[in-house]
């Protein structure tokens, strides 16, 4: 009876210690794109001259949000920062999307942009996702807007999807954004959690119990 539980567990935590093997799949890269650990988690954060009032969570849709408010020059930024770096090739497709609301006026504007970083510095590809600013056409109703993208020709920085609530040196200026279920699909590689070295032991101690009952069986024969 020991044998056979004790064969079961190694055999499920062999497939449990080889599923960190990394593959390639079009998979969602975004880290808390929902904002539901109700932080900004995953996010690089530039609150630009609103200072850290200018970037909050809010009820979002559903859950949470994230809201940029920004009534001067200096832009109010969130990144997903630095993703994967080298596992892009050149042209390589990004799918974007993500859920928008708010307020723009006098000037205010929201940016959604793509970068490839390049190691030690600066980038090889900037792109105005859409083309230019995009304006939320309701304070209330959620929008999804969808783009696609290409890597760069040199990413060994990593990708870097920049969201972007900007004024322009305007009287009365406002952009009030407020930003849920940003999703960022290619086909990569994700490397998984290294599999804890206890683990390992708790592995290891179980094949050594599943062979001492074998040797007790043999001698009872």
């Amino acid at each position: 009876m020991l044998n056979k539980k004790c064969t079961k567990l190694v055999a499920a935590m062999g497939i449990t210690l080889f599923a960190g093997t990394a593959q390639a799949a079009y998979q969602d890269i975004a880290v808390n794109g929902d904002f539901e650990t109700g932080d900004f988690t995953g996010w690089a954060q530039f609150p630009g001259s609103s200072g850290p009032a200018g970037q909050t969570i809010v009820t979002g849709n559903p859950g949470s949000a994230a809201r940029l408010v920004e009534f001067n020059p200096a832009p109010n930024i969130i990144k997903q920062a630095n993703l994967l770096p080298g596992a892009w090739t050149p042209g390589q497709q990004i799918d974007i999307s993500l859920d928008f609301r708010g307020t723009t006026g006098a000037g205010g504007v929201f940016f959604i942009e793509l970068f490839s970083e390049v190691d030690g510095g600066g980038t090889s590809s900037a792109v105005i996702l859409g083309g230019g600013p995009q304006f939320p056409a309701s304070a209330t109703e959620w929008q999804t807007l969808t783009f696609t993208g290409f890597a760069g020709p040199d990413t060994t920085g990593g990708i870097t999807l920049q969201l972007n609530a900007a004024c322009a040196p305007v009287e009365g200026c406002i952009s009030d954004i407020q930003i849920d279920n940003v999703q960022i699909f290619a086909d990569v590689e994700v490397p998984q959690v290294p599999v804890p070295a206890a683990v390992w032991l708790f592995g290891s101690g179980l094949l050594g119990l599943v062979g001492v009952a074998r040797r007790k069986k043999a001698l009872a024969a």
